[in-house]
C-alpha cells in the first residue's frame, strides 16, 4: 500500500538545496546568491515575477524571451 503523498528524497547536498529553494519560492535567490551587482538584483527579481506567474503566462513569457534555461526552471517549478 502506497502513502498518500510521495516524499521526494535528495540525491546529493545540490539537490536538496535546489527542491528547498523550490519549495521555499526562492529560486531566483540561489541562481544569483551574489547580488553586490545590479544586473544580479535585476535579474533575480526577473526570475522571481515570471516564477510566479501563472502557467499560461510562464509560457508566453518564456516563448518571448525564446530560452532553454527559463523553459526548464518553469517545468521544475511546476513539477
Amino acid at each position: 500500500k502506497s502513502r498518500p503523498e510521495r516524499v521526494l528524497t535528495p540525491l546529493n547536498g545540490v539537490h536538496r538545496a535546489v527542491v528547498m529553494a523550490i519549495e521555499r519560492g526562492k529560486l531566483q535567490n540561489l541562481i544569483f546568491d551574489n547580488q553586490a551587482l545590479f544586473s544580479h538584483r535585476a535579474l533575480a527579481a526577473l526570475f522571481g515575477v515570471i516564477l510566479r506567474l501563472p502557467p499560461i503566462k510562464q509560457a508566453m513569457a518564456s516563448k518571448q524571451m525564446k530560452s532553454r534555461y527559463l523553459e526548464r526552471l518553469i517545468e521544475k517549478m511546476d513539477a
